[in-house]
């Protein structure tokens, strides 16, 4: 059984868990993903100043995750992640569409989400749900190398 359910500030820690394997992979990547080096507090914190986190549970598996919270006009979604053991199973558009819907529920215009690219299979993830490229630019963190990032937009 597959279902989908939002997350609140005292499970934070399973937020970073999963996200923290789903990243694990890019630690390697120039600079690293910010995502492996976040904390379970500073999680905590973000939602209880009203960022949104839904699981996708698989089988009583806590197996993929995405954070949220809305800017304006839109819903920004971002550190969408799905543990290695659990890809293929179409989590990453089951959870894309549930904030999608949320949004609609809302009355917000659109949904968005920031990509490296550095990625371009999830760049072309993002394409094929309906995402539009809407802007590229290089990101820089203190001491890191600049890395490319791609803004991508879906209207509702």
């Amino acid at each position: 059984m597959k279902e989908i359910l939002e997350a609140g500030p005292s499970e934070a820690a399973l937020i970073n868990a999963i996200m923290y394997e789903a990243f694990w992979e890019y630690r390697n990547e120039s600079p690293p993903s910010g995502a492996i080096q976040e904390t379970t507090e500073a999680i905590q914190a973000e939602m209880e100043q009203g960022e949104r986190a839904a699981v996708w549970w698989k089988d009583g598996e806590a197996a993929a995750m995405i954070r949220f919270r809305p800017e304006e006009n839109y819903i920004y979604f971002h550190r969408l992640s799905v543990r290695p053991s659990y890809r293929g199973n179409g989590a990453a558009a089951a959870l894309v569409r549930w904030v999608e819907e949320a949004a609609l529920k809302e009355k917000f215009e659109g949904v968005y989400c920031k990509v490296r690219a550095s990625t371009p299979q999830n760049v072309q993830m993002y394409l094929r749900m309906g995402y539009e490229n809407i802007r590229e630019y290089t990101a820089e963190k203190e001491g890191q190398p600049p890395f490319g990032v791609v803004v991508m937009a879906k209207l509702l």
